[in-house]
């Protein structure tokens, strides 16, 4: 059961459902009941031990997303402070100039992260960036994060979806 639960395609499976709920305003309370259930899942089954830098931050990330699929959840770069991550798969969002959805659903990499001592902020999405993939940034948790941006709080730049 739990290889079953922690393959790339019931991570997408499960993605595309959250992301029909995350899309639709009179959702948004069920959207993070379902994010933050699915995070504390994860949790009990990968029993990630906390993380005392942006390093281990990063690779606690990493390891929590699917086995699978590794090489789609990848460490871009580490800074003194700051963990920098891509995920490079084809969101349901992708193209949808709905950057607030994409902050819903990824209240799940936010529960994850808050459970190892870490805050996790979306610096570019799919939905509203023209990319075909997401930037996180990791940083300790209580660390100042005034200087990222997040991506719903940005003007898009949207190139649409094919």
């Amino acid at each position: 059961m739990k290889k079953q639960l922690e393959k790339f395609s019931t991570f997408m499976c499960t993605l595309r459902i959250f992301a029909f709920f995350a899309k639709r305003k009179g959702f948004t309370r069920f959207t993070q009941f379902l994010t933050t259930k699915a995070a504390n899942l994860n949790i009990k089954l990968n029993k990630p031990q906390p993380a005392t830098n942006v390093e281990a931050l990063a690779h606690a990330w990493q390891q929590m997303m699917p086995s699978d699929a590794q090489d789609k959840f990848t460490i871009d770069g580490i800074t003194t402070n700051t963990a920098q991550v891509k995920i490079d798969i084809q969101c349901p969002l992708r193209g949808t100039g709905n950057a607030e959805a994409c902050y819903k659903l990824m209240n799940y990499d936010r529960t994850l992260m808050r459970k190892v001592g870490g805050e996790l902020i979306v610096k570019e999405s799919q939905s509203n960036s023209g990319e075909d993939h997401c930037i996180l940034a990791i940083r300790k948790r209580g660390a100042d994060t005034s200087d990222i941006t997040p991506a719903h709080l940005k003007s898009p730049s949207i190139k649409k979806a094919p």
